[in-house]
């Protein structure tokens, strides 16, 4: 059955089974071994529901020939026939023996015993014929999800590049099929490859469009969109190295060897503003990154948030952001062996939580300070370069120099003057001898490269550009920003004069030093006014972009130009800044990002004495910090918002802020009064008549009431919030409802219909996407079936739990699986 269909003796010869019709039958039979498939339901599958005259005669004829195949297995039985056979003689029933014990002991070596009876599409001879089509898909249907469950099992033990070439096979065979898209999507992403995890979303994705019309599903784009906003564990993570990197041989050798030290090695690369620390560890680690197949993280702590990188650290590990973040890292980087390079580094404070606990671990750390207080870590001073080395970074930009001992002396051997004087030597009037002519101590190089410039222009550029605070400029924004339409031949001669670097094609940064020197320049030759309409200019280029639905690619590559920009805008562009991002924080759970930003908007929105703006961010920061599980911060800021939503009168606000309220009550534990702040916001909802507000207050108001023991009460609230989302149309809101519902009924011990809404939510849960509610689902599934005695079902599903919640990062939800699956033995 699982491939042509195929008989054989008990000599093992294959025997001949007639024609397709006549195979038809058998299998039809076979499909369900021992049952009575009845005349009438034969004869509709084989005709397809247009059976000629002739049709019972045929039937008739063909069970005769096929008994003289497979003798007294094939039996009449009223009102049909029915197939007896042992169960090993049947390669079906093989199959879903041992599908059951794969499920039950969710090991890959199960599935693919299972797997292995295959030997082609089900009934690849009869379906070719356009027989038995129905029997065809289930049976497919069967295989599929076999195969998926042993990519998730596969995937569970972390072997993402071992399953990558399976997945890929099977999504040629069942390319429409989404849950093997996204396997797939989610085993390149994390072995590293998340170009061509994108490129098999796209793949699917037209897929979908060119044959039924449709997207992908929510959790499909959910996790496409993960893959953008996060810097992704891998060679990617890292900037491109020096193109002209030459020298430090001794210092690449010492920093390379720390990649053979046991435990956790960690390098400090120190030296001066301009030394080269940062391409030199940029350097070393493109060279190391081959022997770190766990991943490569990659981080500038030149701004001091510490916080946002252990955040954006723990997504690129497939981690969610949340409570107990450092030690989520260190659990998650505990199995790893990680490559880790941070780059202007200020105080050994900042990177102690940063540093991984995976044995075979190294960390590069570039920083003008020694951090002699990080334990255990080796030390690579970087001063001057020697004049031979100069020499040989100086011939990599202009070609032969001949004698630059004095210019190497005048640069003070700083790698970046010798590239800035190296983008001098390029032109013919100036050799080496005459540039260190012309530095003294009053005129360094910079000043000279900067005094060259051909035009007014360029060196306009250049000093506007030294306003910016962001990390690198796309050519959009520098458009902005200089308000010249053609500013690409510009740029072109300031990255010549390597004044600019443009480390990929079309986005433009400044080394820190040039950047200082650039922002000198400026102050002295435009005017504040000047200054200001250059950066308003790039904001509002920024903030359009942002009411303009930017992709998550945008949002990702943009993301530390916008804080940076929010940090320097107006105070109304920093409540602007606040109010387009503060949804992209919130849906990634970032929140170091969203408290600094609503933070910004809450001081711009009191100097301004804009006292809507001013409840709108603390509104925001009180979400920030409850989702943070900063309790007693969220409470301050949300009450702080309602006093300020009553005076404005704003009674829709009031109920929003009265209903966060109740849930941080709720969360500390505060139960009597959350459910009075909870009814309060239900009485504003209610004379809103806004009936999907109140169901939501609703909702939390039955959360409350479980926890104070009143299940009648709490499941009445759930009850009444499903009929109105159902309503509604609300499908998340229905997900919460049926999820709250099923929670309240196992506790007052009506199991079945417990179990029964469980059901009913799952594939709900799957189609909204919400992962983490289909984990706790799975939980209370597992739950239930303990309670009733059904120990195996209860295994099963509390260890699915497990799997999905550790793959989510939902640390409760596994811990709660866990204990529950030790109590079952």
């Amino acid at each position: 059955m699982l491939g042509p269909v195929e008989c054989c003796g008990d000599d093992g010869v294959r025997l001949s089974l007639g024609p397709p019709k006549q195979r038809a039958v058998l299998a039809l039979l076979l499909a369900q071994p021992g049952r009575v498939v009845p005349v009438e339901r034969m004869v509709s599958v084989l005709w397809d529901d247009a059976p000629p005259k002739t049709a019972h005669k045929n039937l008739q004829v063909y069970v005769y020939q096929l008994r003289k195949i497979v003798g007294s297995r094939l039996q009449s039985r009223s009102p049909g026939y029915l197939m007896s056979v042992d169960p090993e003689e049947l390669d079906l029933t093989r199959f879903t023996a041992l599908l059951d014990v794969a499920r039950r002991e969710r090991t890959p070596q199960r599935y693919r015993e299972a797997l292995a009876l295959w030997r082609g599409p089900a009934l690849a001879d009869l379906a070719a014929s356009g027989l038995l089509r129905g029997v065809v898909a289930r049976l497919e249907d069967l295989r599929v999800a076999a195969r998926a469950e042993c990519a998730e099992a596969e995937l569970d033990l972390g072997r993402h590049a071992e399953i990558i070439a399976d997945l890929a096979e099977w999504a040629r065979e069942h390319p429409l099929h989404e849950r093997l898209r996204e396997q797939q999507v989610l085993a390149l992403h994390r072995a590293g490859r998340s170009a061509e995890a994108l490129a098999a979303y796209e793949e699917c994705r037209q897929l979908l469009h060119d044959e039924l019309g449709v997207e992908p599903g929510e959790s499909l784009q959910r996790l496409r969109a993960e893959i953008l906003r996060a810097k992704p564990v891998g060679a990617a993570a890292l900037p491109p190295g020096v193109g002209a990197f030459v020298g430090r041989s001794r210092e690449l050798a010492v920093v390379m060897a720390q990649a053979r030290q046991d435990g956790v090695a960690v390098c400090v690369v120190t030296g001066p503003a301009g030394a080269g620390k940062a391409a030199l560890a940029v350097r070393a680690a493109h060279e190391m990154a081959p022997g770190f197949p766990d991943g490569l993280l990659h981080a500038d702590l030149s701004d001091g948030a510490s916080d946002r990188v252990l955040s954006r650290f723990l997504r690129a590990l497939g981690e969610r952001p949340g409570d107990e973040e450092a030690l989520r890292y260190r659990s998650a980087a505990a199995s790893r062996r990680l490559l880790v390079v941070l780059t202007n580094v200020a105080t050994a404070a900042q990177v102690r939580r940063l540093l991984p606990t995976g044995p075979g671990s190294v960390v590069l750390i570039t920083s003008r300070r020694p951090l002699t207080s990080l334990p255990g870590a080796a030390h690579v001073p970087l001063g001057a370069l020697p004049v031979r080395e100069a020499a040989g970074l100086l011939e990599g930009i202009a070609g032969e120099v001949g004698d630059v001992a004095e210019l190497v002396r005048r640069c003070g051997g700083l790698p970046l003057a010798l590239r800035v004087a190296g983008g001098l030597l390029t032109d013919p009037q100036w050799t080496p001898r005459r540039l260190a002519a012309r530095l003294s101590g009053d005129v360094g190089v910079f000043d000279v490269a900067y005094g060259e410039l051909r035009s007014p222009a360029v060196a306009g550029v250049f000093r506007l550009l030294g306003l910016v605070d962001g990390p690198d400029v796309a050519l959009p924004a520098v458009r902005a920003l200089t308000d010249v339409p053609d500013v690409e031949e510009l740029l072109a001669e300031l990255v010549a004069a390597r004044l600019v670097e443009e480390p990929v094609p079309g986005r433009y940064a400044l080394h820190d030093q040039l950047r200082l020197f650039a922002r000198e320049r400026c102050r002295t030759s435009e005017s504040p006014e000047e200054r200001s309409l250059a950066l308003e200019r790039l904001h509002k280029h920024y903030l359009e972009a942002l009411a303009d639905n930017p992709s998550d690619l945008w949002l990702a590559q943009e993301r530390d130009n916008l804080l940076a920009a929010a940090h320097q805008a107006s105070p109304a562009d920093a409540i602007a800044f606040a109010a387009g991002l503060s949804w992209y924080f919130r849906r990634r759970s970032e929140v170091a990002d969203w408290v600094e930003l609503n933070t910004l908007a809450l001081e711009a929105a009191r100097s301004l004495g804009d006292v809507r703006a001013e409840a709108l961010a603390l509104k925001e920061l009180g979400a920030a910090c409850e989702r943070g599980f900063r309790f007693v911060e969220a409470e301050r800021h949300w009450t702080a918002a309602l006093e300020l939503a009553r005076a404005l009168h704003d009674r829709r606000m009031e109920a929003v802020t009265l209903n966060n309220l109740g849930i941080v009550h709720w969360r500390r534990r505060d139960l009597p009064v959350a459910v009075a702040s909870l009814e309060a916001s239900l009485a504003v909802r209610e004379e809103l008549d806004d009936a999907q507000g109140a169901a939501y207050v609703r909702t939390n108001l039955g959360l409350v009431h479980a926890a104070q023991g009143d299940l009648e009460t709490a499941l009445a609230c759930y009850e009444r919030t499903l009929t109105t989302f159902r309503s509604c149309g609300d499908r998340p809101g229905e997900l919460h409802a049926l999820a709250n519902t099923a929670d309240a009924l196992r506790r007052l011990g009506f199991l079945d219909r417990a179990l029964d809404l469980v059901e009913e939510a799952l594939p709900l849960a799957r189609s909204v996407g919400d992962r983490q509610i289909e984990a706790g689902l799975l939980l209370d599934r597992g739950i239930v079936h303990e309670l009733a005695g059904r120990t195996a079902e209860a295994k099963d599903s509390c260890a699915e739990a497990a799997r999905l919640s550790r793959r989510i990062g939902f640390r409760w939800g596994e811990q709660e699986a866990v204990r529950r699956l030790a109590g079952l033995g």
